[in-house]
């Protein structure tokens, strides 16, 4: 891993993408403090029915989405010292120009979500489907035109799954180019098989960002000493606004115990 490259992420508080609530107000005052606010997921797609909250879906071209990322990017820098954008969509150029914009926007990070459920990206072989092994091609094809589409850092967020699973699934990723992968994991209490296996999946990727259930710095604190190089907060940030920014002043940004 080479920290010095990621040195505003180590030790440090992200947070999660929240479809729905993550714009960037949202972004600003909820991350206050933290290392990385990370707005969406953002859906881009044609249809009009989709099934998710409105001011979180754009259709295709840059006269959906571009203004919106310009502002929404500004206000979420207000209040934290980086900003990622995270998108998914059925059409990988849709993903690219999503990102592009972003970028162009004034993002400090482009994301994937690779963690969705939703049948209209599952039957796709997208969303969590991305990362099962029959889809390994796939899957590296989209980290390869993402990451050369933009010149910022990319992240992809994946869940847990089998430890052989989604080893293949973070080398893949790290192999295509993406330099940091996000995973999702169901516990982080002390003890936790989800805690050990980030020990595994720390060296095969350049930077690991984790989280799962973590609600104070001694959970923070868990996750890093387990191997990840920054802790993801998502549903605990949004019952306390101030928490992502007390968390990483209590971290005080040293390296994680052992």
């Amino acid at each position: 891993m080479e920290e010095s490259r990621f040195a505003e992420l180590q030790n440090g508080i992200v947070l999660a993408e929240l479809g729905g609530h993550g714009d960037g107000p949202y972004c600003a005052e909820h991350a206050a403090g933290a290392a990385l606010a990370i707005m969406g997921t953002y859906i881009v797609d044609p249809g009009d029915d989709v099934p998710y909250p409105s001011p979180f879906v754009f259709k295709p071209g840059r006269d959906s989405y571009a203004a919106y990322l310009r502002k929404h990017v500004a206000a979420a820098r207000a209040g934290v010292r980086a900003v990622g954008v995270s998108v998914i969509s059925v059409a990988l150029e849709d993903t690219l120009d999503f990102l592009r914009a972003a970028e162009e926007a004034g993002a400090d990070y482009a994301a994937l979500c690779v963690y969705s459920a939703m049948d209209m990206f599952t039957r796709e072989g997208l969303g969590v489907a991305l990362c099962d092994p029959a889809n390994r091609v796939l899957l590296h094809r989209w980290s390869s035109a993402i990451a050369q589409a933009v010149t910022i850092p990319v992240i992809f967020k994946i869940g847990l799954d089998a430890l052989d699973e989604t080893i293949g699934t973070v080398e893949t990723i790290s192999s295509g180019g993406v330099p940091i992968v996000h995973v999702a994991i169901g516990s982080s209490e002390a003890g936790s098989s989800d805690l050990m296996a980030l020990g595994e999946l720390a060296g095969r990727c350049e930077f690991l960002i984790a989280g799962g259930g973590v609600a104070d710095v001694d959970g923070a604190r868990r996750v890093l000493g387990a191997g990840a190089g920054a802790v993801a907060i998502a549903t605990a940030a949004m019952k306390d606004p101030t928490l992502c920014g007390r968390i990483q002043q209590e971290l005080g940004r040293r390296p994680a115990a052992p």
